[in-house]
């Protein structure tokens, strides 16, 4: 489903009238303050089994690398299934995201709503989304959008990741919701103009975030590069992901 302005102020005013919300819940992680990534064999490299519900995780990886939508396309097909709230939003500047790879990553269509913001609205949206209460998970694709290690586009402000993300971890403590925050990571000399964005993004305050890699064609890597208690954990490697043989029913 493609979201409208209207959808959005529609999507709002249910949460408030359902009363949707989560207590937060401290530092010590409840049973169901993790959503579980069963079945894809990544479970030993992350701190606590799975992804923190109410925070922010970044999923980093060199510009191009597929396995990075398709880590987050998993993690909206379990909680869609793992949550009360079974929707799922997409927040894609980009329009990369295709409906077959979704289907094939055991997504439910019908309850994803895919949002194409412009980029320099991506931060505004995204806070409005999971303030609203109602969507398990949260993803949103950064790589390219102004503000990020990329290209500047002259014709848009940087957008201050730092402060976005912090607005993000508000709303994500409230709602109980995983926001998943998709990156390129940088892989050569940043131009001048754009360092100070690469800086910001080497540095955003995220509860978790997973370096992912692939060192050879049948192999993904993953590393906890940061982690909001200090466990940074050993890198795990597995086969990549999409192959449908290891979709969990």
């Amino acid at each position: 489903m493609v979201a409208s302005p209207q959808l959005l102020r529609a999507l709002e005013l249910k949460a408030k009238l359902q009363g949707h919300g989560h207590a937060n819940r401290g530092d010590a992680p409840a049973p169901d303050s993790i959503l579980t990534l069963d079945g894809l064999g990544l479970e030993g490299a992350l701190p606590d089994g799975g992804l923190p519900r109410g925070a922010v995780v970044e999923l980093s990886g060199p510009a191009g690398l597929g396995q990075i939508t398709s880590l987050a396309l998993h993690a909206c097909r379990r909680a869609q299934a793992q949550d009360e709230r079974p929707w799922c939003a997409f927040l894609d500047p980009s329009r990369s995201l295709h409906a077959p790879g979704v289907v094939r990553a055991g997504v439910d269509l019908e309850r994803l709503l895919v949002v194409y913001p412009a980029p320099e609205d991506i931060g505004r949206v995204a806070v409005r989304l999971v303030s609203s209460g109602i969507f398990a998970l949260v993803a949103i694709d950064r790589a390219g959008v102004p503000g990020v290690a990329s290209p500047p586009v002259a014709t848009r402000a940087p957008i201050r990741w730092p402060t976005v993300v912090r607005r993000l971890a508000l709303a994500a403590e409230s709602s109980g919701t995983t926001i998943l925050l998709l990156s390129a990571a940088q892989t050569h000399a940043p131009r001048a103009e754009n360092a100070r964005s690469v800086r910001e993004g080497q540095g955003l305050p995220v509860a978790l975030r997973l370096e992912l890699s692939r060192p050879r064609p049948d192999e993904l890597r993953l590393r906890v590069a940061k982690d909001r208690r200090g466990r940074l954990g050993h890198a795990v490697v597995v086969p990549p992901l999409l192959d449908p043989s290891r979709i969990p029913a």
